[in-house]
């Protein structure tokens, strides 16, 4: 690489189509294009070298050949996706781009081993086209690091259910709650849990008193998938529209794990309403904790 130089294309590559791009560099270059590309910059070499170690010339596109959808290939066509516009990769054969990938208003290229003139009279008409348009140039580092960097936004599983895990932290928390309400008779209180198909109900009594009352249903003002929490002893039909918070199943892509979005209107003592998200285990431990900082405030 000429110190200075400033290019139309950089070229990237795999091993298996080495023999056919360099075919596509010499016709590109035939037609006037002027084409970055060395002996050793596969996938793998763009791939591993810090941004320093990289050329900093500026070019039009960096061009990748894409053969399949690996962690190269899909950091580029990832690019594109989010509009990247110097990052144009060549699909190779009839590799078609995911659906999560897919820019749905970009033509891709692609490489046809046995017509290579096809690629390179495309390539020279997007060159042509970005130099009418007046685009700039970018440093090919730049480029190539900037979509290396870019991570991938992990999907909802197409298994995951809200009401599966509705069901599950309902049998969860009636669980955990009635292993832990005999530990109240140390502090003089006895704590009974009745388990419902659609409701648990916990009372905590002092000599026949009920001292703290709450009802976790199925369902309620935020949908018949969530967890409803009802403080105090009230009207025990299903479809009372009482809540002092209610909690919602969501999936984390960012733990890849079901949660749980709370709107807390007093339930946990916050009385914002404003969402926070509990794993099952930590909403048990609030609500024990809260249960006990009531049944502690109890004169006696």
């Amino acid at each position: 690489m000429k110190e200075n130089a400033v290019y139309d294309v950089a070229v990237s590559f795999t091993e298996q189509s080495r023999s056919a791009v360099g075919e596509v560099v010499e016709t590109s270059r035939q037609r006037g294009l002027t084409v970055l590309h060395g002996p050793d910059q596969t996938h793998e070499w763009w791939g591993h070298k810090d941004r320093g170690d990289l050329p900093t010339a500026p070019v039009r596109f960096f061009l990748p050949f894409v053969s399949a959808v690996d962690d190269f290939g899909a950091a580029m066509l990832r690019a594109v996706k989010n509009g990247d516009e110097h990052v144009l990769p060549v699909l190779v054969g009839e590799l078609a781009v995911p659906a999560e990938l897919l820019h749905p208003h970009v033509s891709y290229l692609r490489f046809d081993p046995a017509r290579p003139d096809l690629l390179t009279d495309a390539l020279a008409a997007r060159v042509e086209a970005a130099e009418s348009a007046g685009a700039e140039r970018a440093s090919v580092a730049e480029v190539v690091t900037g979509a290396r960097r870019l991570i991938s936004s992990p999907a909802v599983p197409a298994t995951f259910s809200r009401y599966a895990e509705q069901e599950a932290t309902l049998r969860y928390l009636g669980d955990q709650l009635t292993a832990a309400m005999p530990g109240l008779e140390r502090s003089g209180f006895v704590g009974t849990v009745h388990r419902g198909d659609s409701r648990i109900s916990i009372r905590v009594e002092q000599a026949g008193d009920t001292v703290y009352a709450l009802d976790i249903q199925r369902g309620g003002i935020g949908g018949d998938e969530t967890v409803n929490f009802v403080v105090g002893r009230h009207q025990t039909d299903t479809g009372s529209v009482c809540s002092n918070g209610w909690a919602r199943p969501v999936y984390s892509t960012e733990t890849g794990a079901a949660v749980l979005e709370l709107h807390d209107f007093s339930v946990l003592g916050r009385s914002t309403g404003e969402p926070r998200v509990y794993r099952r285990e930590d909403l048990f431990a609030a609500l024990w904790q809260r249960i006990n900082t009531e049944v502690a405030a109890v004169v006696r």
